[in-house]
């Protein structure tokens, strides 16, 4: 039996600048598998108008912000 512990399921929160939840994205298998999605999508173009990203191990963890990248995958943002 699986404890929140030993999730493997961890998911991103993505706040607009109006302060609405944009969407969540689940399924990643760490947190620093979620926290490098999270920062690469708020850096990338498709991420204007973001205000915050947080990470939360499910299926009850508490969420993490996480905060943002001027570099994503060895590329300068």
């Amino acid at each position: 039996m699986l404890t929140t512990q030993d999730s493997e399921n961890w998911a991103v929160e993505f706040t607009r600048t109006d302060g609405e939840m944009q969407s969540v994205q689940d399924g990643f298998t760490s947190q620093g598998d979620a926290e490098y999605y999270g920062q690469c999508t708020w850096a990338s173009p498709g991420g204007r108008g973001i205000e915050q990203v947080r990470v939360r191990q499910l299926p009850r963890g508490p969420w993490v912000p996480v905060a943002p990248a001027s570099v994503c995958g060895g590329i300068r943002l």
